[in-house]
């Protein structure tokens, strides 16, 4: 299986067949999903069954989507580039969607141990494009661009 092919599994077994999707890891508290910050073991942490089973299955809602476009491999890992979208969802992260479609660009990085099972997952979806096309203000400047004033920002 080649890398694309082992990302588009990913995130295909993630949204519509959990227990393929869980058949991915190491065992049982030999992995770790982070979704916001790595290795902070807060409440976006999954590293036992119990969570995996709790946790995931938002995923599978019916009404998200993962297009993978990308995967760099090296050393045993694997960097996922996808497109992710929410379609027919009344609401998102508690904001009314009025039945729009939303896009963004997320990655998840992935680490594998001797066997190939996932040992690390880390990933993260840009969500400021989602909450900005729901109408929050929310300023997203290029500072890396030559002659950006931080002052512009008020």
């Amino acid at each position: 299986m080649t890398d694309i092919e082992y990302a588009k599994k990913w995130a295909d077994t993630r949204l519509n067949d959990q227990a393929a999707h869980r058949d991915l890891y190491a065992a049982s508290e030999e992995f770790v999903i982070e979704s916001r910050k790595v290795n902070d073991h807060l409440g976006d942490t999954i590293s036992t069954d119990e969570e995996f089973r709790e946790d995931l299955p938002v995923w599978a809602d019916g009404r998200q989507s993962m297009t993978v476009t990308e995967v760099f491999e090296g050393n045993g890992h694997l960097m996922n580039h996808w497109d992710y979208q929410v379609e027919g969802a009344d609401t998102y992260r508690g904001l009314s969607t009025e039945g729009k479609t939303l896009t963004t660009k997320a990655s998840t990085f992935l680490q594998f141990n001797d066997a190939g099972k996932i040992i690390l997952e880390s990933t993260f979806v840009n969500e400021n494009p989602l909450f900005q096309q729901l109408g929050v203000p929310i300023i997203t400047p290029h500072y890396w661009e030559e002659g950006f004033d931080p002052a512009s920002l008020g």
